[in-house]
């Protein structure tokens, strides 16, 4: 084996003063953005208390750094600061950071000029949008939080502040505090000193705590694979590419809760969703260019149901393992990978800004709301520059039809003969004719009617027909109204269990009720509040209560209701009014 000269990482447990000892800490902007939210303040916070408490020792766990040739001074005390980058254990410093600066305010005053800031050295520099953020919180400027990442860096301190406060009122020594974090907590200092030790530290170390995300992994992997194969040549596109993507996901999330996106803002959209939409729209177009498909090690092909931990392993890993040993089409390879994923997720949030201020877009995404199959073809299509009018009323065809009132999960003939081919041939009248057979093919005209003609009450699509029904009837209605959406739900006219005696209100029986029950003819929107207060009376005396609505046709129907009743004739007839008007509003053609 030849000599390899190896600089090995220095791994050292230190207490919060020897850590901070001479440093400066700086979290590059490809990292991500500061995430911690109330329930890790709470158990930081808790591990503290606890500790105090039973005087044992604390570890918070491993901050890995990465040594620069960088120096700080401060000419206050004529203090010289290595800067080192934060590797890994960013959000963990950050509230350590925080927690420190919480304990100055509260008359620890030493603390800040020791750990916090030091003449114009900030101790702790954050990257992107929370650096500035940061500092003003440090200088005691009050600023006002623009994303969610600085109005968490916000609230942690004030967190912080409210629980010192708390713990001092009932009778705890905030000396003893102080001392206890800087001379009982621990964590393990792992310092390395060229980028590529930094790269396989952050992974082994990640894996052995808190679990990567495959964002992360992805990330991690291309840059392994520019340092072992490329000659670190992709590391600084790597870098500010991920650091964008990173950026754009908290500022889909951040939109898609303002405007109640009902997928972007749950649990199930999280990073890793990225690189799932971005395969359907990436994967083809690069099995074709590189010839994937015809590797002597392993045969590459596109999976439509492919899973996000697929398309790390399964794609990206293994096409890069099948070209490593032709560096020129490796980089060109993994070069657009990250152009396109760069691409393909601007593109994203592009189409998420739209929703705050284009009335088509809000009813699709905040009113509608997409299924998630949705979501790969809307953003290729965006990311091409041909998402117009037509092909926007189109996929709200699709997901309405498809989606919503068949309600089963159809999409490889989308996705292998539409979403995948559009990278490579964006031609807008392909992808309609594409579109359109998926429709015909699981949700023709017949079929669409006879699903509108059941059931629907439950249907996720049923507020949405109502809606826009609203608009069909009364033109000058405000169909981008969404507080007035948000506030409607589904209410049976007739009510879900009958109070009166058969026969009655046209029907000879219970049976023959219930069957009729939850068709559209018999549902209406009408605001929470006054639904509340219908319960399961009769028509009649829910006439108050529709006349109060701002829904002119529940407002129409409380009049309708005192001139002639309701019963199972205008169910019918309500049906038949509404599927006509489904067939027109979302035709095929």
């Amino acid at each position: 084996m030849e000599n390899v000269s190896i600089t090995k990482p220095n791994a050292e447990a230190k207490d919060i003063d020897e850590l901070f000892s001479g440093k400066v800490f700086k979290v590059p902007d490809y990292q991500r953005l500061y995430s911690w939210e109330k329930e890790n303040w709470e158990d930081f916070w808790n591990d503290i208390k606890e500790g105090l408490e039973t005087k044992t020792i604390h570890y918070w766990g491993t901050i890995t750094l990465r040594a620069t040739n960088e120096i700080k001074y401060c000419g206050e005390t004529e203090t010289y600061f290595n800067v080192y980058e934060v590797v890994d254990g960013q959000q963990r410093l950050t509230t350590i950071y925080l927690f420190i600066l919480a304990l100055s305010n509260a008359g620890k005053e030493a603390l800040k000029k020791k750990y916090i800031k030091c003449g114009d050295v900030y101790r702790l520099e954050l990257g992107g949008p929370n650096k500035e953020f940061l500092k003003d919180l440090v200088d005691g400027n009050n600023p006002e939080p623009d994303i969610r990442s600085n109005k968490q860096l916000q609230e942690c301190l004030e967190y912080f502040k409210n629980q010192i406060k708390e713990f001092v009122k009932m009778g705890g020594n905030i000396d003893e505090l102080s001392k206890y974090l800087q001379k009982i907590t621990f964590s393990l200092e792992f310092v390395v000193q060229d980028e590529m030790l930094a790269i396989k530290a952050f992974e082994s170390l990640n894996d052995r705590g808190k679990p990567l995300t495959l964002l992360d992994k992805t990330k991690s992997y291309l840059m392994f694979i520019s340092a072992r194969y490329l000659n670190n040549t992709l590391n600084n596109r790597i870098q500010e590419i991920f650091g964008r993507i990173f950026l754009n996901y908290d500022i889909i999330k951040e939109i898609g809760e303002k405007e109640e996106i009902d997928y972007i803002k749950s649990g199930r959209f999280k990073e890793d969703e990225l690189l799932r939409f971005f395969y359907h729209y990436f994967s083809y177009y690069a099995i074709e260019k590189y010839r994937l498909y015809d590797l002597p090690n392993k045969s590459i092909a596109y999976n439509y149901d492919i899973t996000v931990e697929g398309v790390f392993d399964s794609f990206l890993k293994d096409s890069c393992n099948s070209l490593k040993n032709n560096n020129e089409v490796l980089e060109e390879f993994a070069l657009d990978f990250l152009e396109n994923f760069d691409k393909f997720i601007s593109s994203f949030k592009r189409l998420i800004k739209k929703v705050s201020f284009d009335c088509k877009y809000r009813k699709l995404f905040s009113f509608l709301g997409l299924n998630t199959r949705v979501y790969p073809l809307i953003i290729s299509l965006e990311t091409e520059g041909i998402l117009d009018a037509e092909l926007l009323n189109l996929i709200e065809v699709l997901d309405l039809r498809v989606y919503k009132i068949r309600g089963t999960d159809p999409r490889a003939s989308l996705y292998k003969d539409v979403i995948t081919k559009i990278k490579e041939n964006p031609n807008p009248e392909r992808i309609k004719k594409g579109i359109r057979e998926f429709i015909k093919q699981f949700m023709p005209d017949p079929e669409f009617q006879h699903y509108l003609s059941g059931s629907l009450y439950k249907n996720p699509g049923t507020k949405y027909i109502l809606w826009e029904y609203e608009k069909s009837l009364e033109p000058e209605t405000d169909e981008c109204n969404v507080e007035l959406f948000r506030k409607c739900q589904v209410e049976h006219v007739l009510p879900q269990k009958p109070t009166f005696a058969f026969p009655g209100y046209g029907f000879e029986s219970e049976e023959e009720y219930v069957s009729y029950i939850n068709k559209l003819g018999n549902l209406c929107l009408l605001e929470e509040t006054l639904n509340k207060k219908c319960q399961n009376k009769v028509p009649e005396q829910k006439r108050e209560y529709y006349e109060q609505s701002q829904i002119p046709r529940t407002k129409n129907l409380a009049y309708k209701i005192g001139l002639s009743g309701f019963k199972k004739d205008d169910i019918e007839q309500t049906t038949k009014d509404i599927i006509e008007f489904c067939l027109k509003r979302w035709p095929i053609l």
